[in-house]
């Protein structure tokens, strides 16, 4: 869906991603290409290796999926840990349970929650979860292949 910004002059383009036309604003900024799903954007396409800027992968990254026929919105592990640290809470699916990554205030810590059970894992620093976070055993970064869904929370 394309939507019109009225106060701002609007022009067509084409994704960054796919190649498909899409309306982007005077700034670059547009809705999610109906086609791939990328979020246009001005600030991804200056800083084309850094994940977490309305998309959750970096744009080379979803180019590169893209490309490659998979989906061009679906992070691979390392762009969402980056997405994490450059956003501050981002969310996963893995066999139908939804599960975020954030930052809890109270107990001072990185956390893996699983948003369905409440389930959490704390960990010292992003870069501590990153290595030993695991569901059932598994590690993140070796489940990976079969998360299905990315986004922010």
């Amino acid at each position: 869906m394309i939507v019109k910004y009225p106060s701002l002059k609007n022009k067509i383009s084409k994704c960054d991603v796919c190649g498909n036309k899409i309306l982007i604003c005077q700034f670059g900024n547009g809705d999610e290409c109906p086609t791939c799903g990328w979020r246009q954007s001005e600030e991804s396409f200056q800083h084309p290796d850094i994940a977490g800027i309305r998309n959750i992968p970096s744009l080379n990254n979803a180019q590169k999926q893209f490309k490659e026929g998979k989906s061009a919105v679906l992070a691979n592990f390392d762009d969402f840990i980056q997405a994490y640290k450059h956003y501050g809470e981002v969310e996963f699916t893995y066999r139908n349970n939804r599960y975020g990554i954030l930052y809890n205030d109270f107990k001072k810590c990185d956390m893996l929650l699983n948003i369905n059970t409440h389930e959490e894992q704390s960990y010292q620093s992003i870069d501590d979860l990153a290595e030993k976070a695991n569901i059932d055993g598994i590690l993140l970064k070796d489940l990976w292949k079969d998360v299905t869904n990315t986004d922010f929370l």
